[in-house]
């Protein structure tokens, strides 16, 4: 399990969030990673959110 930053993040706010990357796959389009990153849905409410995400989205900083 690594830190990570996931750009494009698709939430109310459309920014990069902080995630904890968990695992790779490769997947039809290339490699994903799935990761669990915090999610606004609506001011003040926050949800989990665990998700496979395309690498080009993926950063360690």
């Amino acid at each position: 399990m690594r830190h990570c930053w996931v750009s494009g993040a698709v939430d109310v706010d459309g920014v990069t969030r902080p995630g904890m990357l968990v695992e790779w796959r490769r997947g039809a389009a290339g490699w994903e990673g799935l990761v669990v990153r915090p999610e606004r849905r609506a001011p003040g409410v926050w949800v989990l959110v665990q998700q496979w995400v395309p690498a080009r989205l993926l950063s360690p900083r």
